[in-house]
């Protein structure tokens, strides 16, 4: 290192200055490393106290203000909206004293003002304005206004079309990829950590057919499940990515398996399936690029190897076979009669809806007053046909976003990322800001490229025909 850099030209004092500054910098696995260091740090200290929940939250949305003000490229910005899709459950299962959808505020935030500095090169992408502004005649429709009811129901779709718009200008390479993956993963631990510490506190632990409060951090576990399964998918899109860095992949794949149990933990089956469906999808594309194929495949099949054989019959035997029959039941629980409900509405009222938020008490013609659930089914009872529009638009601007013409690897990200965020949305709604980040993200224009075998191929035959030329010279 230091004989390249005394071997540099140094015409000025400044370049000096800088090669010696760079010289002093961290490898790139070691601060990764780090980075998860202090987000497992983060969960420990948080458990002492929502204050610091709240001081992290704070901090957090002025660091996405500080990278925009800052910051000629948008690289930092788009790591800091993966780090926010995964800390928006960390502030709200640990009580922070923040806004309960301030994920979904602070993408919508930072998208708009990004797209007014104007960042990347390619044109807006409108198509999916029209998609939010038909959700929005049914505010006028509620008996009063309610701005916790709106948010619920809008603030999901809005952050769809703000991001969509903010990543469609943009090119995204392989090197900003995968550190966007790094950085959700890490965002992801701290609430992994999080549950992990409780379930290891619980003096008495309850397995049965329902969700499980106990490996949820005494958070909704549907939720966990689902940012769980954020946390495992981003794991896993980077390590079918990851070429150079062997012990990191190594180390995020880990994670990913650790994660994916923490999920089956929870009982709750929607983050397992949209994880399982987002990966299964992206995988269609992966095999069909000779680079990342026998990444995908070796990747897959060892995890469903080391889960099934060496993670799967301890986890039996510590639930007492209660996770077996779990995934082993298929009953949707309540999501049939919520959409039946849903459906019945609609057609009682095909014009405008009931209105933003009054589907829940409709849900107790079958099941009982809840939240949406589907967010499909939830467009049609409280938009009418205005959701029925709005939810064709969504269904064809991501259709010929999947039709695109892409390279094999781009389109599995894309399709990936576009499945998870669909799949979320069918069972838990817009509850969380990930799968608007997510649907957003897919509007990217991606440029990746995979180092792989084939070029150390390359170089071991050049080798090879300079050791036959050598031979032949000596021969003579």
């Amino acid at each position: 290192m230091t004989d390249k850099i005394i071997s540099q030209p140094l015409t000025t004092s400044s370049r000096l200055g800088m090669s010696r500054y760079q010289g002093k910098q961290l490898p790139y696995t070691a601060k990764i490393l780090v980075f998860f260091f202090l987000q497992a740090v983060l969960a420990l200290v948080i458990r002492q106290s929502n204050t610091f929940s709240t001081l992290h939250a704070y901090a957090t949305v002025a660091a996405g203000l500080f990278f925009l003000v800052t910051d000629k490229e948008p690289s930092r910005l788009i790591y800091w909206m993966g780090y926010v899709a995964g800390a928006e459950l960390l502030w709200r299962g640990t009580g922070a004293n923040v806004f309960w959808e301030t994920g979904k505020y602070a993408i919508i935030l930072i998208s708009g003002l990004g797209c007014l500095k104007n960042f990347g090169k390619h044109r807006f992408n409108f198509s999916l304005v029209p998609y939010f502004l038909l959700l929005s005649p049914a505010m006028f429709l509620m008996p009063s206004f309610n701005r916790e009811t709106v948010a619920f129901a809008l603030a999901g779709p809005f952050a769809i079309v703000a991001s969509s718009i903010f990543f469609s200008r943009l090119e995204i390479n392989t090197a900003q990829l995968k550190t966007l993956l790094l950085t959700v993963v890490a965002s992801v631990l701290t609430f992994s950590i999080l549950a992990l510490v409780g379930l290891i506190d619980a003096e008495v632990i309850e397995f049965n057919s329902a969700s499980n409060l106990f490996a949820s951090a005494n958070t909704g576990p549907n939720q966990v499940s689902s940012v769980l399964s954020l946390g495992a998918f981003a794991a896993f899109i980077y390590a079918f990515l990851e070429k150079d860095q062997k012990f990191l992949r190594f180390l995020v794949i880990a994670l990913g398996i650790g994660l994916f149990v923490q999920i089956t933990l929870t009982f709750s089956r929607g983050g397992l399936y949209t994880l399982l469906g987002a990966v299964a999808m992206g995988g269609f594309f992966f095999i069909r690029d000779q680079k990342a194929r026998r990444s995908y495949i070796l990747i897959v099949l060892a995890s469903f190897l080391v889960f099934y054989f060496l993670l799967f019959p301890a986890l039996e035997q510590f639930t007492s076979g209660a996770l077996g029959a779990r995934l082993r039941d298929t009953e949707p629980t309540g999501r049939i009669e919520i959409i039946q409900s849903d459906l019945e509405v609609f057609m009682e009222n095909p014009v405008c809806g009931i209105g933003l938020g009054q589907s829940n008490y409709e849900h107790a013609r079958y099941f009982r007053v809840s939240n949406a659930h589907t967010e499909y089914s939830r467009m049609l009872a409280e938009h009418g046909i205005f959701g029925l529009l709005s939810l064709l638009i969504l269904v064809v601007v991501l259709g010929l976003k999947f039709l695109h013409k892409n390279e094999p690897v781009s389109k599995a990200v894309i399709v990936a990322c576009m499945t998870w965020g669909l799949l979320f949305m069918a069972h838990s709604a817009t509850r969380l800001v990930a799968p608007s980040f997510l649907i957003g993200l897919a509007f990217a224009h991606f440029q990746i490229n995979i180092p792989t075998t084939e070029s150390t191929r390359e170089v071991r035959y050049s080798r090879f025909r300079g050791m036959r030329a050598r031979h032949k010279l000596h021969r003579l």
